[in-house]
């Protein structure tokens, strides 16, 4: 079976009815119920065969944006569902086309939302901006996890920042604090024999330097993190520099024209 008939095997039990199928694509008009009960619209997506899975995106950009980087929608207006270099997204089951089903449903859940809030809902799961931003993600979050899952939790709630202090030194600030500072050139942290800031810290009570191999990871964090955010603001800039224009649905976007009077 092709990926599209193995959606459309499954479709009906995931809010989705079948309205046109012809080849390697397909028309399905979807509708999750809202968690109130309150009617909601039905988004018609189509779904393109592309080699072993597909491509999904509203038929006509009536509901969603025609491309939202924020909303996670891209510039050819399909949906941003997977991190291609890690997670499989091949449609070769029953299985693959039900975890298929249910991350489109949980995107337009989140949609919907983004269009009240005006700011994506679960960004502590989403994936960054960009190819290069989101390989810096998963090596700061490898290297988080490695520090313990609150430290781990505390870098998905978006608490931790980089600061310059410096030509060659990056500070790492936690909720508006400064938690230690790494020499850039060597990936160092610059007082190795300050308590360690690992999940264990307090019942170790051991310096950055005899705590396991947190030395390493705490200066690849505060790298990683730093290109990370560079990374993401290249993204925007290139955008800019093609005049791909701010939806307007989402406050604080990159790409929104700064208001008069603002920086």
């Amino acid at each position: 079976m092709s990926p599209i008939e193995h959606l459309n095997s499954v479709a009906q039990a995931h809010h989705a009815r079948l309205i046109s199928s012809a080849g390697e694509v397909a028309i399905y008009g979807v509708r999750p119920p809202s968690p109130s009960g309150a009617p909601v619209a039905e988004l018609i997506l189509e779904v393109s065969r592309l080699a072993d899975t597909v491509i999904v995106k509203e038929q006509l950009p009536i509901l969603l944006p025609a491309f939202c980087a924020e909303r996670h929608i891209n510039t050819d207006g399909s949906f941003c569902l997977y991190w291609g270099e890690v997670e499989p997204s091949g449609i070769t089951s029953t299985e693959d086309a039900e975890a298929w089903w249910g991350k489109v449903l949980t995107f337009i859940l989140r949609q919907r939302s983004a269009a009240a809030l005006r700011r994506w809902p679960g960004k502590g799961d989403a994936r960054a901006h960009g190819s290069t931003a989101a390989r810096f993600q998963a090596l700061a979050e490898e290297n988080a996890g490695a520090l313990g899952p609150t430290f781990l939790t505390t870098l998905r709630e978006n608490r931790l920042q980089v600061k310059k202090r410096g030509p060659n030194r990056l500070a790492l600030i936690r909720d508006g604090h400064r938690m230690f500072t790494v020499q850039k050139n060597e990936k160092r942290v610059m007082t190795l024999r300050q308590r360690c800031k690992c999940d264990k810290a307090h019942s170790l009570r051991l310096p950055i330097a005899s705590c396991g191999n947190h030395r390493r990871e705490l200066g690849d964090l505060v790298i990683n993190l730093e290109g990370w955010s560079r990374a993401e603001k290249a993204f925007y800039d290139y955008l800019r520099s093609v005049d791909q224009a701010c939806c307007g649905t989402m406050d604080d976007c990159p790409l929104a024209t700064p208001q008069k009077g603002m920086s």
